[in-house]
């Protein structure tokens, strides 16, 4: 057994005893301070009694006073009673203090004070009466005056009975207390002593023990290490082999029992073949542990040769006299063949072009390859043991938790990645991550191959602005469109329109002051007003066909109105629309672009469809315009929407959604019809729905 053990166990011989005695000491002092306020309990209760019975007594003289000056009239008789009354609130502060902690009693104090407070008022009427001679009046008013005193003296027999039981209850408690801390130190002695014999009679019979198994666990700690172990004495022959050691080896441990050391454990120079220096003897001369890792070979029994490492240290007794030594070593070839392949691999890994390098999980440089110096600009030495996500100042897509994270999951992850090369270049890098897990023993390291692809990132950057370019120009060109059209339709409706309806006035003029006679004139110019109403017919016609004025003066819901009816009577199609009561909150661009894809969607209807049927609905969700157009049609096939090129009436209508912050949605499947919705944010964020979605 160790001797640091063995005084360890002699500690808590000591110790233990010795806290327990203490623990037993601060119960007691905590029983007598517990007893000691129980008693001060008991003295409080006490002093209250005597304070209530001197309050009492004080009202009794009071009282007599004040009947002693009724009866004969002696004003030094009114002596107690004046000074009774002068000391009853110095009595009455000084009990009602000593209750502080019973709000009950406190109540009870208030009481009584209230009533004494009345019945002085009530007695100093009386003495004035008195004193002005109505000896009759006086005792009367006495009389009724007693009900009050004795109503105050019963107060105070209650108050003084509630505290005589609290002083019942308060004394018994401190003798509850007294025989418990009296029954405390009585059972605590014994069980103390009990326990001190118990706990020394086992911690000496398991000292005995110890140092009996010692030997023995020494014995099979030394067999149960992975490593082959060799113990010597201090004459370098061999006294313990463990199986391991015996395996390496080939010696048994019976053979090799005060066998020299030299013989059991030979080693050699791998390089040279010359037999390696003897560490044993190294450490028993200078006492201190040796160790050697590197072109050592044991030479076994057999014959064969086998690349160890090995380490020695000496066993010193307790006055520091060396007794032996203790040889670990272990076999090397397997770690040896992986370093191989390892080197294999990192040459492997520097014929790439790409940046490689390999990290621990918090990010510490283990390898670096010559495509990562050529790429980020660092050279080996300088990027060794340095964390790669603050040296390179590596900008992540999301948490880095996140992707570690799923690397641990999934065993890979790919993404994109911005690095600062040397020199301070930004560098847009596709980065690919996979885990490299070792033995148990080991953390995993993760396996980065970085492809740089700033450039192809620049071209895709070019390609979303030249993207949303054109889509601003798409827009543009639309709006520019509808601006057209709506000047167009108003010059039309203002000077063709008023041209045609002045011919009209002046050959409607002319036909009411033109003879009957002139019946054939008359004629021709009623044919020439006809062509003029169906001039103005066309001119509306053409009109709403450019910008309905519906749109500008009722809004979207009428003019999805007016167009259904204008769609249904021109093509014989049911149109059933449900729009809201009142206009909904769009802007004039919005409306226009909602009232185009309703159009757009009617030509579709009636180009491909073959419906015979279509229902609209326009609401409001949320803070969006819901439009709805399904047709009962011969519908499509969704898949091959997109390569078609009759779909460009379809993309017109997203395009037209996008320019306002909307959205189209297409469902649709051949034989069941086409289902339109569209979404337009409405002008205020929020706005109060005005009728509910119903399709």
């Amino acid at each position: 057994m160790e001797y640091s053990k063995f005084r360890s166990l002699l500690r808590r011989v000591i110790v233990i005893p010795m806290v327990l005695t203490a623990a037993l000491a601060g119960l007691l002092l905590w029983e007598s301070f517990d007893l000691n306020r129980s008693l001060q309990w008991v003295d409080r209760t006490d002093q209250v009694l005597d304070q209530s019975a001197r309050l009492l007594k004080l009202l009794v003289d009071v009282e007599a006073g004040m009947r002693g000056y009724l009866v004969t009239g002696d004003e030094t008789l009114l002596q107690p009673y004046l000074e009774g009354t002068k000391r009853f609130d110095s009595e009455y502060q000084t009990l009602y203090k000593l209750v502080d902690d019973s709000p009950t009693q406190k109540q009870r104090l208030e009481d009584v004070r209230a009533g004494y407070v009345g019945w002085v008022g009530y007695t100093d009427k009386v003495i004035a009466l008195r004193r002005n001679g109505n000896v009759n009046g006086a005792f009367y008013e006495s009389l009724l005056g007693k009900r009050g005193m004795d109503a105050l003296r019963e107060q105070i027999s209650e108050f003084q009975g509630v505290e005589a039981g609290l002083r019942v209850q308060r004394i018994r408690s401190a003798h509850l207390r007294w025989t418990w801390m009296a029954t405390s130190c009585i059972g605590l002695g014994l069980g103390f002593a009990v326990f001190l014999t118990l706990f020394t009679r086992y911690h000496v019979e398991r000292l005995g023990t110890k140092l009996l198994q010692s030997e023995e666990r020494w014995t099979a700690t030394l067999g149960s290490i992975g490593d082959a172990v060799i113990a010597t004495d201090s004459e370098a022959r061999v006294t313990f082999l463990n199986s391991v050691a015996a395996t390496l080896t080939g010696w048994q441990s019976e053979e090799a029992q005060n066998q020299p050391l030299q013989d059991v454990f030979k080693i050699i120079n791998e390089q040279t073949g010359m037999d390696a220096d003897d560490e044993v003897l190294r450490v028993l001369e200078e006492r201190q542990i040796l160790t050697v890792t590197n072109n050592v070979a044991l030479v076994t029994r057999d014959g064969r040769e086998i690349p160890v490492e090995h380490s020695a240290a000496p066993i010193l007794a307790g006055e520091g006299k060396v007794i032996g030594v203790v040889l670990v070593f272990r076999d090397v070839a397997e770690r040896r063949r992986e370093q191989e392949e390892t080197a294999e691999q990192a040459a492997l890994l520097e014929l790439t072009q790409d940046s490689v390098f390999v990290i621990d999980m918090d990010g510490t440089i283990r390898f670096w390859s010559r495509g990562a110096e050529a790429m980020l600009g660092y050279s080996k030495s300088e990027a060794a043991e340095k964390n790669s996500h603050d040296l390179l100042r590596t900008e992540f897509p999301q948490p880095l938790d996140e992707i570690k994270a799923e690397l641990i999951r999934v065993g890979h992850w790919e993404g994109d990645l911005i690095k600062t090369a040397q020199g301070g270049k930004r560098i847009v890098v596709a980065s690919r991550w996979a885990l490299q897990w070792g033995k148990r023993d080991q953390l995993p390291r993760v396996l980065v191959i970085n492809s740089d692809i700033t450039e192809r990132k620049r071209g895709e950057e070019s390609l979303v602005l030249q993207k949303e370019q054109l889509r601003a120009l798409a827009e543009r060109l639309q709006w520019v469109r509808e601006e057209d059209r709506k000047r167009v339709a108003r010059d039309l409706h203002d000077q063709i329109g008023q041209i045609l309806t002045a011919i009209k006035m002046d050959l409607t003029w002319v036909t009411r002051h033109l003879p009957e006679s002139e019946g054939g004139v008359l004629a021709r110019i009623r044919e020439s007003i006809q062509s003029i109403n169906d001039g103005v017919k066309s001119v509306r016609t053409i009109c709403s066909g450019l910008r309905p004025g519906v749109l500008d003066d009722l809004g979207l819901a009428a003019a999805i109105e007016w167009q259904a009816g204008e769609f249904a009577s021109r093509n014989g199609v049911s149109c059933q629309v449900s729009v809201p009561p009142i206009d909904l909150h769009l802007d004039g661009d919005r409306a226009t672009a909602a009232f185009r894809i309703f159009q757009e969607c009617l030509t579709n209807v009636i180009r491909h469809a073959q419906a015979t049927s279509v229902h609209v609905s326009l609401c409001q969700e949320e803070e969006s315009i819901l439009l709805v157009v399904q047709d009962d049609g011969i519908g499509f096939c969704e898949s091959g929407l997109s390569n078609s090129l009759g779909s460009l009436g379809l993309l017109g209508m997203k395009e037209r959604a996008q320019f306002c912050g909307g959205e189209v949605q297409i469902s649709s499947s051949p034989g069941n019809g086409t289902t339109v919705t569209v979404r337009v944010p409405v002008d205020t964020p929020g706005a109060e729905r005005e009728q509910p979605c119903t399709f």
